[in-house]
Order: structure tokens, then sequence, then C-alpha cells
């Protein structure tokens, strides 16, 4: 007999836990990006410098993990609405969509508290959706559980 694997009831990232994700992101992003002002000296080459490894940030990491650092930190995955993994083109869409949402004066990330599935322009432009991970519960049992742990 095949043994299926768990199954869990996902829920959706609300706006307040992607607001801290996010944060994480921008606090890591303004990092590099001040590295870059003071190595080059030229806020021009800063400003290309910062687009380029937001889009090489977003995307790579999202397309590797479904999460970025920030989204790792507060325990969220972005997915795909038909559970397919996420692609190059997916986190293309989704950046590009993270361009929009910012040029429509951040109403894009705004809708996440009002949307039904907790979905901003970007997860709808890319079909994806923002879900908290199941916290994973140890139980100890025997001797370990008792404090009696051996250390052999």
């Amino acid at each position: 007999m095949e043994k299926k694997p768990k199954e869990f009831a996902l829920e959706y990232a609300g706006f307040w836990i992607r607001l801290g994700a996010g944060i994480i992101d921008l606090l890591i992003l303004a990092v590099l990006g001040l590295t870059i002002l003071f190595t080059t000296g030229s806020p021009s080459y800063s400003i290309i410098g910062v687009l380029l490894i937001s889009f090489a940030y977003f995307v790579g990491f999202w397309t590797w993990r479904g999460q970025t650092p920030g989204k790792m930190a507060v325990l969220v995955k972005v997915i795909r609405t038909d559970h397919a993994t996420i692609d190059w083109r997916c986190a293309l869409r989704r950046f590009l969509g993270y361009i929009t949402s910012t040029l429509m004066l951040l109403i894009g990330f705004i809708w996440i508290a009002f949307d039904s599935r907790k979905q901003g322009t970007h997860d709808k432009i890319a079909d994806t959706y923002v879900v908290k991970l199941p916290v994973r519960q140890v139980a100890f049992t025997g001797p370990y559980a008792r404090g009696h742990a051996s250390y052999g």
C-alpha cells in the first residue's frame, strides 16, 4: 500500500505579516543599495544597481524557494494558484506586479488587507497566493520527555 503525503490546510497570509516580510526585504535591499552608493559614489549607478539587484533578489528567491529572506523569517511562502512550481516567468510577472502596485501609490499592496484570498495586484497578475507555512510540532517521548536524555 502506498503512503500518501500529509496534506495541510493552508491559510492565506494577511497584510500585516506580509508587510513585516516586506520590511525585512527592503532593509536587506537598502543595505545593498547603500553599499553600491558608497562603493561607486554615484547616485545614478546606485539607482540602476538597486533596480537590478531587486530584480535578481525577488525573481531569484521566488524561483528558488518561493520565499525571500523576509518571507522565510515570518514563515510564509508564495505558491501558484494551480500548485505548480514558481518558474522564472511567474516570478517575472510577480515582479512586474510589484512595480505596478508601487506605481498605483501602493494600493496594489494595501488591497491585500481587503481581498478574501489576501491577494494583491501582483498576486493576481502572477496567479499566486502567499500562505502561512504549517508549524511543525515536535513531540518528545520516552526518556527525553522526562529530562533523561543521554548524550552518547
